[in-house]
């Protein structure tokens, strides 16, 4: 008999009754928190977790990617790619030189890209609301 997880029943109807925007900002959310967590397994030399955490981090990262809609603008998305590739290769570089600054150097990218998309996503909140944007 399965036993009742009150937090995996919370996370369950968190993400199953989330918009899309708010996914993509729990899924960046969850990429920089498993770096975070990466960290502290490399100062604390525990490579088991670091590869772990860094596995999530990269998987975070490849769902981001794969979310992404060529048809809606593709020289844009293309650029979008390159940019999740480019911190999936720092991620894979941190696992295998065990290198804090690897995970720095996705970090940046990760929060920049975050902050980003939560102004997109505010933005375009307010204009369903009906909201004048004043720019």
């Amino acid at each position: 008999m399965a036993s009742f997880n009150p937090y995996d029943e919370y996370l369950n109807i968190q993400f199953g009754t989330a918009d899309q925007g708010t996914l993509i900002i729990m899924t960046f959310n969850g990429a920089i928190r498993f770096c975070y967590n990466a960290i502290d397994c490399i100062e604390n030399d525990d490579k088991i977790g670091k590869g772990e955490w860094l596995t999530q981090a990269y998987d975070a990262v490849s769902e981001l990617r794969k979310s992404l809609k060529p048809e809606v603008d593709e020289e844009l998305v293309g650029h979008i790619s390159r940019t999740y590739e480019f911190i999936c290769h720092q991620i894979t570089l941190a696992n295998v030189m065990n290198s804090i600054e690897n995970v720095n150097n996705a970090l940046l990218v990760l929060e920049k890209l975050r902050d980003t998309w939560k102004e997109i996503i505010h933005q375009r909140r307010q204009v369903a609301a009906g909201v004048e944007l004043i720019g």
